[in-house]
């Protein structure tokens, strides 16, 4: 007969000792074990998103263009994130919402439940009860334990992977309450880098999502990015497979706010309202040895082997 192991629980603690500076980054980083617990494709957008005074765990998004929102504790959840995570919800205007904790009451699956009931269509929440495992002195593994998870979710969604492009500079406005200043300043960016690119010969197309504008090389691979809405203020940003220093790149826009930001492998600059649309084109040059006519984005060679980045 084999012999068998024994699952054993491990103290969530033991694992990641704190919450925000141990388990959040974890999380951040392996969302794809999170994806098979609710079924969703994730990406990462933003670590500690603010909203207003308060600071989000993770703010993500899913191959639908949703935003999607986790809040998280390594303890029985409690009304205070009850109360945080629907703040987070109408400041983030979420489309899903996962709670991740230790133990979910049952007072607060209750609730959880009511509101897919009651709220706003197409807006869902989940209930995600964590635990460590393992087998003997083996490495600990996570379990993400599905307690809660909207009423069909697939039936009441609004938006379908067909719908993605029905977003709209005027959707922007309509939907998303995006001033107009800021819409104005995005769809300047947008026009000069349809500019410059058909002046390289480049074909990449801008596909709106919510809150952003991706430009998208043949095998929809994003090149540069638009943002809108997350950052608050308007935001170009250049897909790189690395730090623009280990890269050997400086910025061609020195009197703007320069952003690195690691998760999307994003080089960016915050544009302001009013102030003069850069020159896409010099930032264009900078990142074309990083982007192949067909295939993943990979380092030139003088960089190392041409390997995917992520």
């Amino acid at each position: 007969m084999a012999s068998l192991g024994r699952l054993e629980p491990v103290q969530l603690r033991e694992v990641w000792p704190n919450e925000a500076s141990d388990f959040t980054p974890w999380l951040a980083e392996n969302l794809d074990v999170l994806g098979q617990a609710v079924g969703l494709a994730l990406e990462l957008r933003q670590r500690e998103h603010p909203v207003g005074r308060y600071a989000l765990d993770l703010l993500l998004e899913d191959a639908r263009g949703r935003v999607v929102i986790v809040e998280n504790q390594l303890e029985q959840t409690d009304h205070t994130h009850l109360g945080q995570l629907l703040t987070y919800c109408a400041g983030a205007k979420a489309d899903v919402v996962i709670w991740i904790a230790q133990s979910i009451t049952e007072e607060h699956a209750a609730a959880l439940e009511w509101l897919n009931d009651n709220t706003v269509v197409g807006v869902g929440f989940f209930g995600i009860e964590l635990e460590a495992l393992r087998i003997a002195d083996s490495v600990p593994a996570p379990h993400f334990k599905l307690v809660v998870r909207p009423n069909d979710w697939a039936k009441s969604s609004p938006r379908t992977p067909g719908q993605a492009a029905s977003w709209t500079w005027e959707t922007y406005a309509s939907e998303m309450q995006l001033p107009q200043d800021r819409i104005e300043t995005g769809r300047q960016l947008v026009d000069a880098i349809a500019v410059a690119a058909e002046e390289r010969g480049l074909p990449w197309q801008p596909v709106m999502n919510k809150g952003y504008i991706a430009i998208q090389r043949p095998g929809a691979y994003n090149v540069l990015v638009v943002d809108l809405w997350y950052a608050k203020v308007p935001r170009l940003a250049a897909k790189i497979p690395g730090p623009p220093e280990t890269l050997g790149l400086t910025s061609p826009y020195p009197s703007l706010q320069e952003v690195w930001t690691a998760s999307g492998n994003e080089w960016g600059w915050t544009v302001p309202p009013g102030s003069a649309i850069p020159d896409v084109g010099q930032l264009i040059d900078l990142i074309r040895p990083y982007h192949p006519a067909r295939g993943p984005m990979r380092a030139p060679q003088r960089y190392g082997p041409a390997t995917p980045a992520s």
